[in-house]
């Protein structure tokens, strides 16, 4: 079933060298057409997102048509982009720098992102970010819900 995005969260360990095995349940999302090879950058509250290559070239595309060039110049090289592989054994090698932007250590949390594109997580920050036990984020996360389904979606079009 090709839905265009990717469905489920997935925890897995970060060894010694900064390799983290891609996640069975996410690994199974992925199509033919993406082969292994990904784009890992920063992103906003500390976190890293993998991209699919073809995401990635419409979000540099998106960056390209940005009216700020130097604005955008400057956002391009605070990305920190680097190509990574799946090896063999399904792991992804998360280059050093990136991994302390993100305060990853041990573990990293998968979720979906943006269209083709993976959030990685600190487990600790995703927990306290993804907790709606508070009740400004039930009342956000009711809201939010209430918009999509009353509106027929987001852009009231459905």
């Amino acid at each position: 079933m090709d839905l265009g995005y990717f469905i489920g969260s997935a925890k897995t360990a970060i060894d010694g060298k900064g390799r983290s095995s891609f996640p069975r349940e996410l690994r199974r999302q992925l199509w033919a057409s993406e082969g292994t090879e990904f784009v890992v950058a920063r992103d906003s509250d500390h976190t890293l997102r993998l991209y699919m290559l073809p995401e990635y070239a419409k979000f540099m595309s998106e960056l390209d048509a940005f009216y700020d060039r130097p604005r955008a110049d400057e956002f391009r090289k605070q990305l920190d982009a680097s190509l990574v592989e799946m090896d063999g054994q399904n792991r992804i090698l998360i280059p050093k720098k990136l991994l302390e932007y993100a305060g990853l250590t041990t573990e990293v949390v998968y979720t979906p992102g943006r269209g083709r594109s993976l959030e990685l997580w600190n487990p600790e920050r995703y927990e306290s970010k993804s907790n709606i036990e508070s009740d400004a984020a039930q009342k956000s996360f009711d809201e939010m819900f209430r918009l999509i389904g009353s509106s027929g979606g987001l852009d009231g079009k459905r």
